[in-house]
């Protein structure tokens, strides 16, 4: 009995050691902040808090791991739940009534540079997730919407 509260003692303080995947945000504001400070894309998923997109955001891959490996170290990511007032009003400014809907703003935070509803494969997201990782857009790169003008987000300070 003591040896086997020792194992599971020993496991429970290793795994603490070991550093969490950076989480999903719940707050608009502060992955916003992320995405300006850290220097990233904001990654977008407006859905259910019911649906698949949003157990798989709980369980900490999306879609497949090769994925999720992008997300993690490329993006600042987010989800809104519309199920909950705050999001359903959130996803509004969207233009979002009920999900799932993606969404990736560039990394300077001002300019909605993807924006897809339905159902993604990982196969559809890998090559937007390669394109926008990097990319910076200016008014002359032609987003799909300024968002600053859309009152959706507060723009980055740099």
């Amino acid at each position: 009995m003591l040896l086997t509260t020792m194992l599971g003692l020993a496991v429970y303080l290793g795994t603490e050691t070991v550093e969490a995947p950076a989480a999903w945000h719940r707050d608009y504001v502060q992955a916003h902040a992320e995405t300006c400070s850290s220097d990233k894309p904001l990654f977008i998923v407006i859905c259910s808090g019911s649906s698949d997109y949003a157990r798989m955001v709980a369980l900490g891959t999306f879609l497949s791991d090769s994925v999720d490996r992008t997300l993690q170290a490329d993006y600042v990511r987010f989800m809104i739940d519309t199920d909950t007032p705050a999001g359903k009003e959130l996803a509004g400014r969207f233009d979002v009534e009920e999900g799932p809907y993606f969404v990736i703003l560039d990394r300077s935070g001002k300019w909605q540079v993807y924006y897809q509803s339905g159902y993604l494969l990982d196969s559809n997201l890998t090559p937007v997730l390669a394109r926008y990782r990097r990319s910076k857009l200016s008014a002359t790169g032609r987003p799909i919407i300024e968002v600053s003008q859309r009152q959706t987000v507060r723009l980055c300070s740099t």
